[in-house]
């Protein structure tokens, strides 16, 4: 019988792997994982993992027989109706990406970043990686090998795009390791830009023969303050998607970034309170309000695509950069405030 395309299971630590100081790899398996699964690549998939309550080596809340008395009459989403639940006893909710599945074996690789603020305190699941060890279990929300119709929670969809750009910081490089991995075999090319806390923190990744991995340690910097000057470069140095992507006739030419064609109205973008509300503007979510603020670029003449994610005030200024100034149509162009700095999720 088919299930609901996101549901709960039960995952077991059966893997762990210290990447780097900031990425440990944790390797999900177990009978509980066997009905996880999805069609195809994960490219940028998102998930949830519960972490249980401090101290606790498996989950203590039954978040799956919740879910099987959720009524759905009652007016309250699950999501509703689990907050009520004291945090202590339900633990908390985390969103992360799927480094990799490997669909026979049912494991699911997840790279998780182990933040620490000023004081060296971590969130939840920073704090549940650091003590978690082999037989460790949580529960994860994810896709159903037994739905009907696409996997929700993936973003990146560049279409028949040739040029395309990835750019974000150290919550995002995972989501973009997996993405390289799913272009090997094509004729894209493009550049990666991945900004990290230190150098030790740079990875081998898997991309294909046309694509520029640019790394850039942050080490005492501020969020961004590498990662958006390098995108602003590489958009300038991108001549031939630059001709692309401009609306109007004859694109955006490399010295004069942003106006559009003579006489075209400037793109105008609503503004998102990032401390308030999610920044998250992709394709796939467009309101007519967003649609209409598009270009007019023809979708066969799309060829550039971007994918911006990481802390949500540098992908705020250059959703701005992109789409404002150089002039980039809305439909080709996904971006993700992962997370904001000082406010923890949910």
């Amino acid at each position: 019988m088919p299930q609901a395309p996101i549901t709960a299971f039960e995952a077991t630590v059966i893997g762990i792997d210290d990447l780097s100081p900031v990425f440990r790899r944790i390797t999900f398996g177990g009978p509980g994982l066997e009905g996880f699964g999805l069609s195809g690549h994960p490219r940028d998939l998102r998930f949830k993992l519960i972490i249980p309550s401090a101290g606790a080596v498996e989950p203590e809340f039954d978040l799956l027989r919740f879910l099987d008395e959720q009524d759905p009459d009652s007016g309250l989403s699950w999501y509703q109706a689990w907050l009520q639940i004291d945090p202590d006893a339900r633990g908390a909710m985390r969103t992360y990406t799927v480094r990799e599945w490997r669909d026979e074996a049912c494991e699911l690789v997840v790279d998780m970043v182990l933040h620490t603020d000023s004081n060296g305190h971590s969130g939840p699941a920073a704090a549940w990686a650091q003590s978690a060890q082999i037989g460790h279990s949580l529960h994860v929300i994810g896709p159903s090998r037994l739905a009907d119709g696409p996997t929700a929670g993936i973003e990146f969809a560049p279409a028949d795009a040739d040029t395309i750009l990835l750019a974000g910081d150290e919550t995002a490089v995972p989501a973009i390791a997996s993405i390289l991995e799913s272009l090997n075999g094509t004729e894209v090319h493009g550049k990666a830009i991945l900004e990290v806390p230190t150098a030790e923190d740079v990875l081998e990744l898997d991309a294909p023969a046309g694509f520029e991995i640019q790394w850039l340690p942050r080490n005492n910097a501020d969020h961004g303050q590498l990662l958006e000057p390098a995108v602003h470069d590489a958009v300038r140095v991108e001549n031939r998607a630059l001709a692309e992507v401009g609306a109007g006739a004859g694109g955006v030419s490399a010295g004069r970034a942003g106006a559009g064609a003579p006489g075209e109205r400037p793109v105008e973008l609503e503004d998102v309170n990032i401390d308030e509300e999610i920044l998250w503007d992709v394709p796939a979510a467009l309101t007519q309000a967003a649609q209409d603020s598009s270009s007019d670029t023809a979708k066969e003449s799309r060829r550039f695509y971007a994918w911006i994610a990481g802390e949500a005030g540098p992908v705020k200024r250059l959703r701005r950069y992109l789409v404002q100034e150089v002039g980039v149509d809305r439909h080709q162009i996904a971006f993700m405030g992962y997370w904001r700095q000082g406010k923890a999720e949910g």
